[in-house]
């Protein structure tokens, strides 16, 4: 939490939109208080506290892109961004290790953030990757890391990356599924396996029952807090030829039993298929919420709505529209021409594996990698889920489509 003095211009600041107090709404929505932001990366993911209004992401990858695939160059920085004043910064004493691909959940009673795994390697090298399987855990209330298990007691789960996970409150438990446990990165080695971790006893592996996911990595993942349960979307079985999945599914943390929600459609009543697509349960309205991802001809900024209820998709907001254009542009077959895409420039860039949290009846978005630009961003939006707009606060420095830029290029990034 960011604090000022003295109140009296505490109070000024907070009037025009500056630092609330504990568990308050901020006036502004809107406004930037701050001048700090973290550099452009992808590979995060966002823990939220209201108590303290806040939203926190860990390390990521900033590394070069090319043809669509990032290099590693992995970050191991603290931020949090607060709504009403903008991002800053936590330096800790102690922190994971610098690392992208970790799975992130939060316990919102013991106001903590949950961070497993991930990988790493060393900046401009090629190789295998060093995977991880320490459990870590960010306390909002000391902005500080503790180190919760480092993964070698036996039993417990292998190093892996961008698995899935959940907080589940009535046990007290972290459940870790999936994820991928091969350190070449050309040899994708999906994991089907469901762990559960507590703080009196540790790793224990659990079985699972019912209409589970096929094999595959690349997905989303999100949770479901009224019913308990952990959601999975879409994904790829990782030979990054076969056409990526739109189906979506539930687990049962009360008796461990998978439930398809959505079979997936090729009529436009479901999401395309796409790797990483973002998932989030909307509890005020009951329903779960999927915002872009990266579709078998690009990144997506288009966002979805899921009724629990009728099991049905309706597309909320459109984003941008593929015109079927093929690639080509200044005679590289590869570069990605201009008429790609119509863009719709009010919303934010087509992207994957940005932050992305529900906060105040708001979805919030930070970074994440433009594959078609072969670039990072660093920019921040929030979408207001009661009027359906979205607000740009933090305008992006890298990562963007001339258009977006306001510039007039032959290409659409260059």
């Amino acid at each position: 939490m960011h604090w000022r003095a003295p109140s009296i211009l505490l109070a000024l600041t907070v009037g025009l939109g500056g630092c609330p107090q504990p568990n308050e709404e901020p006036l502004d929505l809107d406004h930037i208080e701050s001048s700090e932001r973290p550099s452009k990366r992808s590979e995060v993911i966002a823990s939220v506290d209201e108590e303290s209004n806040s939203m926190m992401i860990f390390g990521g990858n900033e590394g070069p892109i090319v043809n669509q695939m990032p290099s590693a160059a992995y970050l191991g920085d603290t931020w949090v961004f607060e709504p009403g004043w903008g991002w800053r910064e936590v330096v800790t004493t102690e922190a994971p290790s610098p690392r992208g691909r970790f799975a992130t959940s939060t316990d919102t009673e013991g106001r903590r953030a949950l961070l497993f795994g991930g990988r790493w390697r060393e900046a401009g090298t090629m190789g295998d990757y060093d995977l991880y399987n320490d459990l870590w855990a960010f306390d909002f209330e000391t902005s500080s890391w503790s180190l919760l298990d480092d993964g070698s007691q036996d039993p417990a789960p292998a190093g892996r990356y961008y698995p899935a996970s959940a907080w589940d409150p009535e046990a007290r438990a972290f459940y870790l599924w999936g994820g991928n446990t091969n350190a070449n990165a050309l040899a994708i080695q999906p994991s089907s396996e469901l762990w559960r971790w507590t703080d009196d006893d540790g790793w224990e592996e659990v079985e699972t029952s019912g209409s589970a996911p096929s094999s595959r990595g690349f997905y989303g993942d999100g949770y479901d807090s009224r019913r308990n349960k952990l959601l999975i979307l879409a994904g790829q079985v990782g030979d990054f030829q076969t056409l990526a999945y739109n189906d979506f599914y539930a687990l049962d943390f009360d008796d461990f039993d998978w439930d398809r929600l959505h079979d997936g459609d090729s009529d436009g009543d479901a999401p395309s298929t796409r790797m990483h697509p973002s998932v989030l349960y909307d509890a005020e309205r009951d329903r779960y919420l999927s915002f872009g991802g990266h579709t078998d001809i690009g990144d997506a900024n288009d966002l979805w709505t899921f009724d629990r209820s009728a099991k049905t998709w309706a597309l909320e907001y459109e984003g941008d529209v593929f015109t079927g254009e093929g690639l080509g542009c200044l005679g590289n077959p590869s570069e990605v021409p201009a008429e790609y895409v119509d863009q719709d420039v009010t919303a934010p860039e087509r992207r994957h594996r940005g932050m992305y949290a529900l906060m105040y009846d708001n979805l919030w978005v930070f970074g994440g990698m433009h594959a078609e630009c072969s670039d990072h961003l660093d920019d921040t939006w929030r979408y207001d889920l009661s009027t359906n707009t979205w607000h740009e606060l933090i305008e992006a420095r890298s990562g963007e489509s001339c258009a977006r830029r306001g510039e007039d290029c032959d290409c659409l990034c260059l």
